[in-house]
């Protein structure tokens, strides 16, 4: 069975965001493995002989108690949403939420990741990259949907894809493609044709044409901007879900990068999931 890792702090932010991991887990019949990190105290033992390890099993107990605590709020969220089914189990670990993130990933056989992000500015791209949801875009290689703050549960209908007409984008436009048909969703490929594009019309007929037994609808817009331009699309095609192929380089840098000149009071309210390069490269799980 496929294991979705939700990483959680307990905070409403992470509730809003354990709706949309319930659905995700029903749809692609998979379990739930909670995670939740604790940092270990600083501690000076240089004067005073110190018993490490007692130290840290008391606060490991004491955050498992924790962790325990707050299991039955998020039984009742499924229960109440109808998603009572829905196994969850638990994970415990100490040091940064990230690395924490990558040993589950290894240990757990996770297939996707689904978190909250807390808004720390007025810009969604920018509050987004500086948040643990950013870090583990960048540093995970498997799926991650981030969840907005305060975004309540909506279903997906609508899914934009933004697409560069590479071999390595179509990969993942399969993989997305098994993804909305649990949804019944449809998905609008996204194409921001910049002024120095080298990308050809032909290149984009022959592309296209190896997609026509996938429900896929294509957009090209030529345009700079590439930020204002996904926004803009989001909004007048009432997107649900916004998916990018990450890499450390190109498209996806492009978009997040930003200057303090170019910082705008974005407002989208939508998940978005992140697929990673290396992900796609193997085959449709």
């Amino acid at each position: 069975m496929k294991r979705i890792l939700f990483p959680t702090d307990f905070s409403e932010t992470a509730k809003n965001a354990f709706q949309y991991a319930l659905k995700m887990a029903d749809s692609l019949q998979a379990e739930i493995l909670l995670l939740h990190t604790f940092d270990m105290p600083i501690i000076d033992g240089a004067e005073i002989p110190i018993n490490f390890k007692e130290i840290y099993d008391t606060l490991e107990d004491t955050q498992m108690a924790h962790f325990k605590d707050h299991i039955p709020d998020l039984k009742h969220i499924a229960d109440h949403s109808g998603m009572g089914h829905i196994r969850l189990t638990h994970l415990l670990k100490s040091g940064d939420l990230t690395y924490a993130m990558k040993e589950a990933i290894a240990e757990q056989d996770i297939s996707l990741v689904v978190m909250g992000t807390s808004l720390t500015s007025n810009n969604w791209f920018d509050s987004l990259f500086g948040s643990h949801a950013g870090e583990a875009i960048n540093a995970l290689t498997v799926p991650v949907m981030s969840i907005p703050a305060e975004m309540e549960y909506r279903k997906i209908k609508e899914i934009a894809f933004t697409n560069l007409y590479r071999e390595k984008d179509f990969r993942a436009l399969q993989k997305l493609a098994v993804i909305a048909s649990k949804y019944n969703a449809s998905i609008k490929s996204l194409f921001v044709k910049k002024s120095n594009s080298e990308v050809t019309e032909q290149q984009i007929k022959t592309w296209e044409a190896r997609c026509a037994d996938l429900p896929v609808q294509f957009f090209v817009i030529p345009h700079d901007d590439v930020r204002q331009t996904i926004v803009d699309f989001i909004n007048n095609q009432h997107i649900d879900l916004l998916t990018m192929l990450t890499e450390k380089r190109g498209f996806f840098e492009d978009i997040f990068s930003s200057s303090l000149t170019q910082k705008m009071a974005y407002k989208i309210d939508i998940p978005m999931l992140a697929l990673h390069e290396e992900d796609v490269i193997s085959d449709v799980k």
